[in-house]
């Protein structure tokens, strides 16, 4: 099946001397896996050096001198530094550049030790955000009008997005991914990575899409990207068999011994999550919701929620804003 087709993406990376070089290649990965599936996504690589020192022996070279006018990135990565590895006399530059780009970009995501570059550009001022743990005080001292919270692997707070640091900015680049080309690519990009149990901090949209992933069956896993990319059919055991090409009684084995729950319960949780994520993102009502992930109406909603969440879908919901509002 294709993928879906939207505008194409640009994506601008900071590069800067003291670079921790996960922080840049678990997001780039995640990047460079989509460019493989949505030829037009562009990534481009500056900074105010042309050649970096890396790692060990390993440097970097190609680097784009940083853009003069600001230009509007869908996302600029600003990678963590090691703070031995800082060049102190290019960093206030970088912080400079930061503060004069950083606002037109559509997202400005900092990893681990990038959150600092975005606190000391001013970006995260009456914002939550996050950074390795051995660094929150720093941040909390950098950007003192920030909610600094240390409890979540990465935070989404309007264009700003930071993550603990290290591995958590390969969660970072997926959850940036499902909200920037959609989910099917997400799923695309985590089968090939073999990252299919990702982790989502406070921020659900990713790993709802991903549970129950974890494994090699391809007829279960086409049968899985059809569920997704079809939510408001009625699917029957009967359609799902013809579809993963398998008895029904065989699918049913086979899907709960390789997913962990029944080709049903798989349908219903995929549907609580894109409603979950409308309720979040829309004003529309629960009947809408409803009727548009496949539910048929507010009484199914209400129904499968009390199955597999606690509380209601209407406090989940007042829940969610007050935590909006408050941000």
């Amino acid at each position: 099946m294709p993928l879906e087709t939207v505008p194409s993406p640009t994506v601008g990376v900071l590069m800067l001397p003291g670079q921790v070089p996960l922080d840049l290649v678990g997001p780039l990965q995640v990047l460079h896996s989509a460019q493989r599936m949505h030829e037009d996504l562009r990534i481009r690589y500056f900074g105010p050096c042309e050649t970096l020192d890396w790692l060990g022996p390993l440097a970097l070279s190609g680097i784009e001198p940083l853009p003069r006018t600001p230009q509007a990135w869908d996302l600029l990565l600003v990678p963590g530094q090691y703070r031995q590895g800082i060049d102190p006399s290019r960093q206030p530059l970088a912080v400079e550049w930061l503060r004069e780009h950083a606002p037109v970009a559509g997202t400005v995501m900092g990893i681990c030790s990038g959150s600092l570059l975005l606190a000391e550009a001013g970006l995260l001022e009456g914002r939550r955000a996050t950074t390795h743990h051995t660094l929150l005080s720093r941040l909390e001292a950098l950007a003192p009008g920030a909610r600094v919270q240390g409890d979540c692997i990465f935070i989404e707070d309007g264009p700003i997005l930071t993550s603990a640091g290290i591995s958590t900015g390969i969660d970072t680049m997926l959850h940036w991914l499902t909200r920037r080309l959609g989910h099917r690519l997400t799923l695309a990009v985590a089968r090939e990575m073999v990252l299919y149990l990702r982790r989502s901090g406070h921020e659900p949209q990713l790993s709802g899409w991903l549970e129950g992933r974890n494994h090699v069956d391809e007829r279960i896993h086409r049968l899985q990207d059809a569920l997704c990319d079809r939510l408001g059919v009625a699917w029957s055991m009967a359609d799902m068999a013809r579809v993963a090409v398998m008895s029904e009684r065989h699918l049913r084995r086979r899907f709960v011994a390789v997913a962990g729950m029944s080709p049903h319960d798989y349908l219903m949780r995929l549907r609580l999550q894109l409603a979950r994520q409308l309720m979040e993102e829309t004003p529309w009502s629960l009947a809408r919701i409803a009727g548009e992930v496949g539910f048929g109406d507010d009484r199914q909603l209400r129904r499968a929620w009390r199955r597999f969440e606690s509380g209601s879908p209407h406090a989940w919901r007042a829940c969610r804003s007050s935590e909006s509002g408050s941000a």
